[in-house]
């Protein structure tokens, strides 16, 4: 078992904001402000001030001259672009953790519970177990820079495409034990193939529900 992190008010705004332009609660050139969203999440303002920053950092929110804050939303072509980039980063992380020959204990007892949230068809704990799955071979890759891009792309989509499209699960499951395999036989460039093709596939299943 590991410790229970506890979440700042800073991430827990991020995390309601990044939902609800994702959600749609707020439109695109919507325009929000602190006062107004520290009102609704019950917290003060310093949060969302650090919170507006990251989700324009991640390209969400524009601060205009006047400090006005708009929603820019997500398109389509945002979809792609992250994904496309996800996937040649990603890619990059599972052939590392390949060539590194990392002892995959963590890795195979992650996939063990994606394969009972499958079974059990229970999506929440799926999603917590996939993002675990991803999280450790970009650690296994053991590239700090790499993690950190990474952390980034995983922020800046909503990480619950199997919410989204039937079938998800089954097809990620499958997908993540041909990776483990290509990282068991130390192979770089199945490991590689084999994970840009798991991340776009899910590109191609998000677009289908855009």
């Amino acid at each position: 078992m590991k410790p229970i992190e506890k979440t700042s008010a800073r991430d827990q705004v991020i995390i309601s904001l990044r939902k609800a332009i994702f959600n749609g609660d707020f439109k695109d050139g919507e325009e929000i402000t602190q006062e107004e969203i520290a009102k609704i999440l019950n917290v003060s303002r310093m949060p969302v001030r650090e919170a507006f920053y990251a989700l324009e950092r991640e390209g969400l929110l524009l601060t205009q001259q006047n400090r006005r804050v708009i929603v820019k939303g997500v398109t389509a072509e945002d979809i792609q672009d992250h994904y496309d980039i996800r996937a040649m980063l990603e890619g990059e992380a599972a052939a590392k953790a390949a060539s590194l020959a990392a002892d995959l204990k963590d890795l195979e007892e992650i996939n063990l519970e994606i394969e009972k949230a499958v079974r059990a068809q229970r999506t929440d704990e799926y999603i917590v177990a996939n993002e675990h799955f991803h999280r450790t071979i970009w650690k296994l890759s053991n590239s700090e820079r790499l993690q950190s891009f990474l952390d980034q792309l995983w922020n800046g989509l909503p990480p619950h495409l199997a919410e989204m499209v039937s079938e998800q699960m089954e097809k990620a499951h499958s997908e993540h034990q041909a990776i483990l395999e290509a990282l068991h036989n130390r192979d770089e460039d199945a490991a590689r193939e084999l994970m840009i093709q798991h991340i776009k596939r899910s590109k191609v299943d998000f677009l289908k529900v855009f």
